[in-house]
C-alpha cells in the first residue's frame, strides 16, 4: 500500500468520525456506499476463487 493510499484512508476515517459526531444521516449514506463497495469486492473474490481452485 502506498503512502498516498494510507493518507487517503486516514482522510476517510477522519471524515467518517466528523460525520458520526456532526451529521449521522450523512454517515449512514457514506456507510451504505462502503457496504456496496465491500459487496462488490466480495463478489469479485468469490468469482476468482473457483479459478484458483482449478489451477
Amino acid at each position: 500500500m502506498s503512502e498516498k493510499e494510507k493518507r487517503d484512508i486516514q482522510e476517510m476515517v477522519k471524515t467518517a468520525k466528523y460525520l458520526a459526531e456532526n451529521d449521522p444521516q450523512s454517515l449512514v449514506i457514506a456507510k451504505t456506499g462502503l457496504d456496496m463497495l465491500k459487496a462488490r469486492c466480495d463478489m469479485d473474490k468469490a468469482m476468482r476463487e473457483p479459478e484458483q481452485e482449478g489451477a
